[in-house]
């Protein structure tokens, strides 16, 4: 723009310098703002570090918390496991060792050094099914048991374990709930026996002294000792029973009572509690032998 000189006024050259400081800060507000873009964004939440620091610190803590709770619970459950195996344990050598087992396995030790205990115990057996046991004891040379009815309650066929001659599958031919006696039936050979006493007067036997081999508690092949000691009349029986006096266990069922001759004389079937006499004392009741030769006279028709 070309001004003549004498035509500028005051006033316009007053109004160009404004114009033009308007443009120099127009284009300074431009360039603030070019510079301002190329600047990263920061975004304020409200956080920093050092709350994500004290967050990880705090599931630190409580991972472990429940690290540990897991380790105890763990912990706990292995020794009541202990615990339970060791009362099991304990149970079983409560049994096996029991004051009782230590008294009559003293006796047998004794007992069977006498050589004509030994050829008793030969004869006699351990029957057992379904994990239930009681004893028997062997009659014939080819196999044939005696035991009580209420050992092979319900079955048909049983295990008999004999010491020395090895182990048979035995079949129930003959039982009898009213005397509580059974016969078994084994397929050996050459097995030993026990003979039974023919005498029927078995009264006369009272006050002697006598040895009986069976299988009480956790043992087995145990001989043992007492005395005929009387007459017992029990309900809901025809005959008068042979009480002996001695040591009888559970697992006795079964075992022959055998006389100074070595003849079986008897059976035991049940302990009994004479009150009369001394409660402490241990006394039970045998079926006389004279009514398993009864039974025995016709044994061969139960026989196939």
């Amino acid at each position: 723009m070309f001004f003549k000189k004498g035509n500028i006024d005051k006033m316009t050259i007053k109004n160009h310098i404004s114009v033009f400081i308007k443009g120099v800060k127009k284009l300074d507000k431009e360039k603030e703002e070019l510079i301002d873009e190329d600047q990263p964004t920061v975004i304020d939440d409200g956080l920093d570090i050092e709350d994500f620091l004290e967050e990880d610190e705090e599931w630190e803590l409580y991972k472990q918390k429940q690290q540990k709770k897991r380790s105890l619970i763990v912990k706990g459950i292995g020794s009541l496991i202990i615990i339970a195996l060791l009362i099991s344990g304990f149970q079983v050598w409560f049994h096996v060792f029991n004051l009782p087992s230590l008294q009559f396995l003293q006796v047998s030790n004794r007992l069977s050094k006498d050589e004509a205990v030994q050829e008793y115990r030969r004869s006699v057996v351990m029957v057992e099914w379904g994990g239930v046991k009681g004893t028997g004891f062997n009659i014939a040379s080819t196999g044939l048991i005696v035991t009580n009815e209420h050992v092979v309650e319900n079955l048909n066929h049983v295990n008999v374990h004999f010491r020395e001659d090895g182990s048979f599958l035995g079949k129930v031919i003959y039982t009898n709930p009213k005397y509580d006696l059974a016969i078994i039936d084994i397929e050996g050979k050459d097995l030993a026996t026990l003979s039974i006493t023919p005498d029927r007067n078995w009264e006369k036997g009272i006050g002697q002294e006598m040895i009986f081999i069976g299988n009480p508690l956790a043992h087995s092949q145990i001989a043992n000792e007492g005395e005929i000691s009387g007459i017992v009349q029990l309900k809901d029986w025809d005959i008068p029973l042979m009480e002996i006096t001695a040591p009888v266990y559970k697992g006795n069922s079964g075992s022959p009572i055998i006389d100074s001759k070595g003849e079986v004389v008897g059976v035991i079937f049940a302990t009994i509690r004479n009150e009369t006499n001394d409660p402490d004392v241990i006394r039970a009741a045998a079926i006389p032998s004279y009514i398993l030769l009864d039974i025995l006279k016709n044994i061969d028709e139960y026989k196939e």
